[in-house]
């Protein structure tokens, strides 16, 4: 998967949230007082979160609506267990492993009624990119699509990998600790999703880097 590729997916519009960015010391202050029970300094902090939070689980479940069924448990499971927490570490890395677990649950739940397959995939591609009739944006719309099915073909670790990854742009290192697994087997995990995204691309027969 080369950089054009992971510009595709790295495209937000549509998805609801926040691009507001704080500084680590005032987070540190935010979650400090969530934990001694402040309800509004645990609200700024989803506000700060939500948007990466439902666009990771958005990436790991291929459903919108799913995502944001997600991402209400991701905040639950936060706050019931933010006492555990230490302030003096960074809140990333711990809100990315609880999103991967509740996507995970998610998925097993979802796969006792019907395997997801690449056609079930629902993506807000042509209402949130498609702006105008212009022919570049609905290029851009279709490769986007196009990038997201191919997720849907990963297994759910490949999944999981190549959207910390390349999509969150975390180290390899970052991802083998919220996975719970080896570098060496998070490299190997990205590899083979890297392959598959790239068949699935070609096969599709549009190029992503411009006009098919």
């Amino acid at each position: 998967m080369d950089s054009s590729q992971i510009a595709a997916l790295r495209m937000d519009e549509g998805v609801p949230g926040t691009g507001i960015s704080v500084d680590r010391e005032r987070l540190a202050q935010m979650l400090e007082r969530a934990q001694t029970g402040d309800r509004a300094a645990f609200d700024a902090i989803i506000t700060l979160h939500q948007r990466r939070v439902v666009m990771t689980a958005w990436r790991l479940l291929g459903r919108l609506e799913d995502a944001e069924d997600a991402a209400q448990e991701v905040f639950l499971r936060l706050f019931r267990g933010l006492n555990r927490f230490d302030g003096k570490h960074d809140l990333a890395p711990w809100l990315y492993r609880i999103t991967v677990n509740v996507c995970h649950d998610v998925r097993r739940k979802r796969e006792r009624t019907s395997a997801l397959s690449i056609h079930e995939v629902d993506t807000p591609s042509t209402a949130a990119t498609v702006r105008s009739d212009a022919d570049e944006n609905v290029l851009q719309a279709e490769r986007r699509s196009i990038v997201e099915d191919s997720l849907a073909t990963l297994g759910e670790k490949e999944r999981a990998a190549i959207v910390l990854r390349d999509i969150e742009g975390l180290s390899t290192k970052e991802v083998a600790r919220i996975l719970g697994s080896s570098e060496t087997t998070v490299r190997s995990q990205i590899s083979v999703a890297r392959v598959k995204i790239k068949r699935f691309v070609d096969r599709a027969g549009l190029d992503l880097r411009g006009r098919s």
